[in-house]
């Protein structure tokens, strides 16, 4: 198991990406897979899975191109992960599936608990407009 896959660390580029931009801002998924620098082929794929997410939208034609489903505020990085990947799960006895049959009975499944519910609790109070903002002051310091 691994608690980030590099889908959903593409979508959190992908999305910082669109967020990063002016409001209402067209942004072709070309140009996003360049400056992020990730494969095309792989930003498309992950691009409809957060669209049916409903984390971003796409219009195509002329005037197409990628936006923020709902505003950046709105959009924690909790979801931004598990649109992709699904539930974040740090061991079988915290997650949504079968769990482990010692559970009950073992020591450290209640440190497993504590700790899924404190990265939940990050991820959640994270948005994607907080990470863009972040951007901001990170690209202005290195400017200097």
């Amino acid at each position: 198991m691994t608690v980030v896959s590099r889908g959903a660390d593409y979508a959190m580029r992908a999305v910082l990406d669109v967020a990063s931009q002016p409001e209402d801002t067209r942004t072709v998924t070309k140009q996003i897979a360049q400056r992020q620098e990730i494969p095309a082929a792989f930003l498309s794929k992950v691009v409809a899975q957060l669209t049916q997410a409903g984390l971003l939208r796409t219009h195509r034609g002329a005037a197409g191109g990628v936006f923020l489903g709902r505003a950046a505020e709105e959009i924690t990085l909790r979801q931004v992960v598990e649109a992709v990947q699904g539930p974040i799960v740090l061991n079988l006895c915290t997650g949504p599936y079968d769990g482990c049959a010692k559970a009950a009975a073992c020591p450290a499944c209640g440190v497993f608990e504590q700790a899924q519910a404190s990265l939940h609790e990050v991820l959640e109070a994270t948005t994607m407009a907080d990470l863009a903002s972040s951007a901001r002051a990170l690209d202005s310091t290195l400017r200097r």
